[in-house]
């Protein structure tokens, strides 16, 4: 049975009811639900977004789902934070980009820098690429000293490697460029279970 224009409305008003003093002035009926959604913090985020002269509810609304922190200046000038969130993926891509030129010449140490960093721009690395920018914002994530984030990544990254080194373990060639490699510092299973 679907709802009413009335009991929508209605049920609306009790949440609006609901929301922090200093919200409700300022959220329309459409957008309560979604602000409801938010977090105490977002939410006071929000309040101080408007405060501060923020119009447009939907895209901070948006914005404070994926990211509770986000500054004020970010909900106030979002295309202002786009480019600056694009010129730091550029900043990172670099950044990355170096760490796996040094990895791919760590695993490949005859391997001239130029051909490198050929190898890092190519096609098939792209995976690698994608990987090391999530690690990167991983490790930059404020959320990563939560118990439950950090445990969660812990097991995804260590099923991860268990996998990997399955897959290590059926390909004598990587072990041969491995054992070769200046990795020798990393413990693995394959190694041990090969000595």
């Amino acid at each position: 049975m679907s709802e009413t224009y009335q009991s929508k409305r209605e049920r609306r008003q009790r949440i609006l009811a609901t929301l922090p003093a200093d919200l409700r002035p300022h959220v329309s009926l459409r957008n309560v639900e979604a602000v409801s959604g938010l977090t105490s913090e977002a939410q006071t985020r929000l309040a101080e977004a408007i405060q501060a002269g923020l119009k447009r509810l939907p895209r901070a609304i948006e914005q404070l789902k994926a990211n509770p922190d986000t500054p004020v200046s970010e909900l106030l000038n979002p295309a202002q934070a786009s480019q600056n969130r694009s010129q730091l993926q550029g900043e990172l891509s670099k950044e990355i980009r170096n760490e796996l030129t040094d990895l791919v010449q760590a695993c490949y140490p005859d391997m001239p820098g130029l051909s490198a960093e050929a190898l890092v721009e190519a096609e098939a690395m792209q995976i690698v690429v994608g990987v090391a920018r999530a690690f990167g914002d991983m490790f930059a994530s404020n959320h990563l000293k939560a118990d439950f984030v950090l445990v969660m990544i812990y097991a995804l990254v260590a099923g991860a490697l268990e996998r990997l080194e399955t897959l290590i373990a059926d390909t004598p060639a990587v072990q041969q460029v491995l054992a070769q490699s200046d990795l020798s510092h990393l413990s693995t299973q394959w190694r041990h279970s090969n000595a």
